[in-house]
């Protein structure tokens, strides 16, 4: 039986303390949205129990997302948790999320801690997404499959 953790991610990228970090601007624009072909942004975003960011800590999610010219982003991300049974434990997450669509799905590709080894896979879905500030609320689903060692 899997391990689900039901998490949702926070991340601003306006304001004196942003938690999403664009380093690198790509030199072509999308047809859709605020972003360019070749955006790497830098992520180290709390991970919520609820969809308000003032809800209970269960962890963060650090890594890149880097923007193609086909309206996907490629997430190289570990889920790092910082409170419960899996404390200090982490969660390794990569692959394509195809933005235009309502529901999509990444692969849990290790971890350490409790995770060592472990695969699986994260489903996410836009929860809440304010344009003109740039900040968006993704809901998680992970679930993860221990590695039997």
């Amino acid at each position: 039986m899997p391990v689900h953790f039901h998490f949702y991610q926070h991340k601003t990228s306006t304001g004196s303390n942003p938690s999403a970090v664009q380093v690198v601007k790509g030199p072509i624009p999308l047809p859709v949205g605020p972003h360019n072909f070749g955006d790497i942004t830098v992520l180290d975003t709390p991970l919520t129990e609820g969809p308000d960011s003032n809800t209970t800590l269960l962890g963060q999610a650090q890594g890149i997302l880097t923007y193609t010219k086909s309206r996907t982003v490629q997430w190289v991300l570990n889920i790092v948790l910082t409170c419960g049974e899996y404390n200090g434990s982490t969660i390794a997450i990569m692959g394509r999320d195809e933005i235009p669509l309502p529901g999509r799905e990444l692969s849990v590709v290790g971890g350490t801690g409790a995770f060592r080894m472990a695969r699986g896979y994260m489903l996410l879905k836009t929860y809440s997404d304010d344009k003109e500030k740039r900040n968006v609320v993704l809901e998680l689903d992970v679930y993860v499959y221990p590695a039997k060692v």
